[in-house]
């Protein structure tokens, strides 16, 4: 099946350290999508831990999911989606080397760059950051549920023309 859309670019990036346990998260929801049938507009990229040489993977993209975990006030495995608007900050964070880089700093240096897309996270909170590859059972049920969302968000904005609804 193939949907028509126009030329703009959405990507679903997965970020995280697939030998971290939970802090892989972002990568195996990427690794699942990438088997499953999307829109042609859409792109998914296993991020890792790839800082700012993600850069060069959002050249041309109007819309960015990025899925990963974060210490948030909801419990592990519970899904929550963001849309974090042109002011991003981690307050108090401060950077001693570029090994440090994260999603916000990559997101600012695009900013800086001129491109300004809509952005979205998908995010949950960890359960487990021990050295493991394989996610806890929190959030292999959490996996399955972001993929479907994924999905639903993806073919839900070609078929709305590119206007995503957050339920």
């Amino acid at each position: 099946m193939t949907l028509n859309t126009d030329s703009r670019t959405a990507l679903v990036l997965g970020l995280g350290n697939v030998l971290m346990g939970d802090e892989g998260f972002g990568v195996h929801v990427a690794h699942r999508l990438q088997m499953c049938e999307l829109p042609h507009c859409v792109r998914v990229v296993e991020g890792g831990v790839g800082g700012f040489n993600l850069l060069g993977c959002l050249e041309g993209v109007k819309r960015l999911i990025i899925v990963d975990v974060m210490m948030h006030e909801s419990p592990p495995g519970q899904l929550v989606l963001l849309k974090p608007g042109t002011k991003l900050d981690e307050s108090g964070k401060r950077l001693m080397s570029f090994h440090q880089i994260g999603v916000l700093e990559l997101l600012k240096m695009w900013s800086l760059i001129g491109d300004e897309p809509e952005i979205y996270l998908l995010v949950t909170r960890p359960e487990s950051l021990e050295w493991s590859t394989e996610l806890s059972p929190a959030l292999q049920a959490a996996c399955t549920e972001a993929v479907e969302i994924i999905k639903d968000l993806c073919i839900k904005s070609v078929e709305r023309n590119y206007q995503i609804c957050i339920r």
